[in-house]
């Protein structure tokens, strides 16, 4: 496995996939929707998908000593690694835009603690429509890019509208949600521990599934 992730990180991964890891930086611009960037994240997976489409990545994997499931495991760890290497690197970013901003996002959610967790979820539910939806017929990437992008905006908007709202119909719930202080984080603890639960849990799901849908496939 340690070489087959080896082939992925060369054949798959390019230059432009390091740059868009540089995007959730974005976090730190004031008053910007704290999800955008992750969906540069999202939009980066798609073109690890793609490079491996135009190096012929499955042709060249179905010659080698493996399954179609350790195909889709490794991918799945790629992916998997990259999200969790683009959140962490965020953290500093979200840190430093409240010292920089301390009224807060006037966009939606600021990136607090229950942010971590809510986008954790929320790239789990495009993992699972994007993975699910290519090794179905493993072709092209592009319709499955766009069938988990559409599902992406609408959770977006399901999980912002309450926070744009919150002053309307003052529930202390979602009041919580977008505090910054250190006692309402602490509060928020457990949206992160469901969030990550939701997020490894999701990928072993999605890896599972992946994979059986992948085996049906006559290539």
């Amino acid at each position: 496995m340690k070489n087959f992730l080896e082939k992925e990180i060369k054949l798959c991964l390019s230059a432009v996939n390091y740059l868009f890891l540089a995007f959730v930086a974005m976090i730190i611009i004031p008053n910007y929707p704290c999800y955008v960037p992750f969906y540069y994240l999202c939009l980066s997976i798609f073109f690890i998908f793609n490079n491996a489409e135009l190096n012929k990545d499955i042709q060249y994997s179905m010659v080698l000593p493996i399954t179609k499931k350790d195909m889709v495991k490794s991918r799945c760890i790629l992916v998997c690694v990259y999200e969790i290497a683009g959140a962490l690197f965020t953290i500093p970013f979200a840190i430093l835009i409240k010292k920089l901003v301390p009224q807060g996002n006037q966009a939606g959610i600021d990136s607090n603690v229950a942010f971590y967790g809510l986008v954790l979820i929320l790239l789990t539910i495009f993992n699972f429509i994007f993975f699910t939806s290519f090794y179905k017929k493993a072709e092209k990437s592009g319709r499955p890019f766009f069938k988990a992008s559409v599902v992406f905006w609408v959770c977006y908007l399901i999980i912002e509208f309450p926070i744009w709202t919150k002053n309307i119909f003052n529930i202390e719930f979602i009041q919580l949600l977008d505090k910054i202080n250190a006692s309402s984080q602490i509060k928020q603890l457990p949206i992160l521990f469901a969030g990550i639960l939701v997020f490894f849990g999701g990928w072993i799901l999605t890896y599972k599934k992946s994979a059986s849908l992948f085996e049906k496939v006559d290539l």
